[in-house]
């Protein structure tokens, strides 16, 4: 028996060390070998016999908030970015970029004269949540539809590769990105470039990896439901069945997606859902397969009252968009966290008690966990290994099957132990439902005050306190369909502090920091006197939205901004306006809100801003039939 126990522990670990090692062997050149520097990937020195492919990683140019013409890309981008590039906290200029915008990428890319002699391809990565890409200003990809809000976007996942016909050694790469649809955007694979049937093959390999594991899952998740069918006792092979199909299910929406391959049109907010539905599932049926294999060692209490969170958290991701589930899936894999390390502890007490099939059980748990939590990580973008849940499940129903096998063996044993132990769980059962009652009520009250504390936060800009830009774009959609319906005015002003980037240079970040507050409550104030709406709109510009104001109320409205301004007297002596803190202002008014688009007046808006900006700063312009003048 001993023998037998060695050579599974031996077996176990050689197939988890192939399963996990082979998927990332490839001839591409990886690490620091060739990155690209200040936007440029110089690939001259790379023979394509040798090495099939290349990650495109390093600098690449980056223009935020801002799609680019194609045709018309500077040459010297301001900005570089290290690439693969996820937005929410990476730095930009000294500043922290949200998880929803929009961006410009761009790259340039030389190789050798040789290199035109076969085909060449391009890897498009896993990118959130839709894109355009051009090659020399010819549009060679389109995943989903870009757009400025989450109203002009269409979200798509679709990993492909494109095939480049090249007739010169330099070329230039422009990638459009935008995300109003969930938590967080950006690319979040490599981009491959090489020899077209090299990374077709590679694509293949992967998509056929993947379909094996599916398929393998698929056909032990329906033997299981036919074990229990014959055998309606044995919970442990329903959980388990049920438990390979919602892996199976995980793994066509994840990794090369292999869903939108068979399913084109299959709407990018449900794979969202199923992603996120399938953790919130897959982990409580895993917890109930545990329970139905080892009796009493988790405590009923605390499964339930996971099953309840659980069911409560998938409920929610039915039931409310991408955009605001997507935010709240840390604080679920804290609590599956939590539940995995009290199983954890349950199961060494057991193994020490000598509980048939424990150890091996244990042993494949450790693994299928680990597998999971670099699931977690990889998809925080904490570490860049990959997905494995599919392949330590695989490692997991091997085990599986042997303990399953040991505990229909000791079936018999354990009856009389069982009835006893049930016994004692129905003299206390009305204490026990108390306790689970309050844990139940207290879990309910914490997650309500949670919610709220997160509706809060991402409404409120954390540096100013005021409004940030995901409050302007519902307030101000809000406000421009009742106007729409009530005929009445409606006025854009645009701010931007004159000289910012002096000061901060100047005085120090901090100092430009306690400006901004400053600067942003004071708007505010003065805003709120009159009923009008203000929030930060972006680095040092502010955004204010007037209802119902006439042009010359609006006006009078934006002189008395200025003039707070003015008296703060913060003083400036780098300014090249006067010598303290002074701002610009851009006013775009219509009388109805039905004789303008809402996005064009906004860009009236700052086209008035930029137009107070040339002639010098301090100073107000108006965009209002169709002209702009200066006040």
């Amino acid at each position: 028996m001993e023998r037998i126990k060695k050579f599974l522990l031996l077996l176990f670990l050689m197939v988890f060390t192939c399963l996990t090692v082979a998927p990332t062997v490839s001839f591409a050149v990886h690490g620091n070998e060739i990155t690209a520097k200040n936007g440029v990937l110089d690939l001259r020195d790379i023979n394509f016999e040798e090495h099939n492919y290349i990650e495109m990683s390093g600098e690449w140019g980056l223009y935020w908030n801002k799609f680019l013409n194609p045709e018309k890309v500077p040459d010297n981008p301001s900005t570089f970015v290290s690439f693969p590039h996820i937005w929410m906290g990476s730095e930009m200029n000294n500043e922290t970029l949200p998880g929803e915008g929009h961006a410009t990428y761009t790259l340039k890319i030389k190789v050798n004269e040789e290199s035109l002699s076969t085909h060449k391809g391009l890897y498009v990565p896993l990118i959130s949540n839709a894109s355009k890409l051009w090659i020399n200003g010819k549009l060679v990809s389109q995943i989903g539809e870009i757009g400025m809000s989450s109203k002009d976007e269409r979200p798509t996942y679709n990993p492909q590769v494109i095939t480049l016909d090249l007739d010169k050694p330099e070329f230039d790469l422009v990638l459009q990105v935008s995300n109003y649809s969930a938590r967080n955007g950006g690319i979040w694979g490599e981009f491959l470039f090489g020899n077209a049937e090299e990374l077709i093959s590679m694509a293949e390999k992967r998509m056929l990896k993947e379909m094996f594991i599916i398929g393998g899952l698929t056909i032990v998740g329906f033997y299981h439901f036919v074990i229990y069918i014959l055998r309606r006792k044995d919970r442990a092979a329903l959980y388990f069945g049920i438990l390979c199909l919602l892996i199976a299910l995980r793994s066509l929406i994840v990794g090369e997606v292999i869903l939108t391959d068979l399913l084109p049109n299959f709407s990018w907010e449900w794979l969202r859902k199923i992603e996120y539905w399938t953790i919130s599932i897959a982990f409580p049926v895993f917890l109930l397969f545990l329970n139905a294999m080892f009796l009493n060692y988790i405590k009923k209490s605390i499964l339930q009252m996971f099953l309840f969170i659980s069911l409560l958290y998938s409920l929610f991701v039915l039931f409310t968009p991408a955009k605001v589930f997507s935010y709240t899936i840390n604080f679920y894999q804290l609590i599956m966290t939590a539940m995995m390390l009290y199983v954890f502890f349950e199961l060494t007490k057991a193994w020490k008690r000598n509980v048939p099939g424990v150890k091996i059980l244990l042993i494949s748990t450790v693994i299928f966990t680990g597998t999971a939590l670099n699931d977690v990580l990889y998809y925080n973008e904490w570490i860049h290994t990959g997905d494995f849940t599919s392949v330590g499940l695989y490692i997991f129903i091997l085990a599986q099957s042997i303990v399953l096998a040991i505990k229909y063996a000791s079936t018999f044993q354990k009856v009389e132990t069982l009835s006893i132990r049930l016994g004692e769980l129905n003299n206390t059962l009305e204490e026990r439902v108390q306790i689970r009652t309050s844990q139940l009520e207290r879990s309910q009250n914490e997650l309500k005050q949670l919610n709220q504390k997160l509706e809060i936060l991402s409404n409120i800009d954390t540096l100013t306190n005021v409004p940030n830009r995901r409050s302007l774009n519902q307030n101000y959609e809000e406000v421009w369909e009742m106007n729409k319906d009530l005929l009445k005015p409606i006025t854009v002003i645009l701010i931007d502090i004159d000289c910012f980037k002096l000061f901060n240079d100047t005085y120090g970040h901090q100092k430009g920091d306690e400006v901004l507050k400053l600067v942003a409550q004071s708007l505010k104030n003065r805003l709120d006197m009159v009923g009008g709406f203000f929030a930060r709109y972006g680095g040092e510009e502010f955004f204010a939205l007037l209802d119902g104001k006439s042009v010359e109320e609006a006006v009078d409205i934006a002189k008395d901004m200025n003039d707070v301004i003015h008296k703060l007297k913060i003083q400036h002596k780098t300014s090249t306006v006067t010598d303290t803190v002074t701002i610009s202002i851009g006013i775009a008014h219509s009388t109805s809100a039905n004789l303008v688009e809402k996005e064009q007046l906004i860009r009236k808006a700052d086209e008035a801003l930029y137009h107070s900006k040339q002639i010098g700063g301090d100073s107000i312009s108006l965009f209002y039939q169709n002209e702009i003048k200066h006040l």
